[in-house]
């Protein structure tokens, strides 16, 4: 289940998956509507500096489309094109971030929180309330609603 995380010290909120998603992984529901959700808004965000491949397999993203973590998935694709752009861990899943920490090596941050930023930047209206958004997909809205209207 998508869970949110405070940052120490900052205490700044982001939206995290609780297990990997991408191919051979368990691909929960609202994990992966979270990471498609998080390329949705990475390929409409202004304040992104996307290549054209990266913005394409971006907006080929669907929020809420089924996933099974295929290779010619648009999500496995967009996954492993970003990994590429950003350098680091290039293993095509987004991984949960354990603990409190947004980084796992230095000046490396792990991809779920460059994806939530984007959710944030195009979202803001309704953030971290992202249920509140047409655009958040069902299961993820239903932890969304969860955690802010228990």
């Amino acid at each position: 289940m998508a869970r949110g995380v405070l940052f120490s010290p900052s205490g700044r909120f982001s939206w995290n998956v609780t297990s990997h998603v991408g191919p051979g992984c368990p691909n929960q529901a609202d994990d992966v509507q979270l990471v498609q959700l998080g390329y949705y808004c990475r390929a409409r965000n202004p304040k992104t500096n996307l290549t054209a491949e990266e913005k394409a397999t971006s907006l080929a993203v669907v929020p809420g489309a089924p996933y099974n973590g295929a290779p010619n998935d648009p999500l496995t694709i967009a996954i492993k094109t970003h990994q590429k752009a950003r350098g680091g861990t290039q293993d095509g899943k987004v991984s949960p971030i354990p603990g409190n920490q947004p980084a796992y090596a230095p000046e490396t941050s792990w991809m779920i929180l460059p994806l939530s930023n984007n959710i944030y930047d195009i979202l803001r209206d309704v953030w971290p309330a992202i249920h509140k958004s047409p655009k958040c997909p069902p299961a993820l809205a239903a932890t969304s609603k969860a955690v802010f209207e228990p």
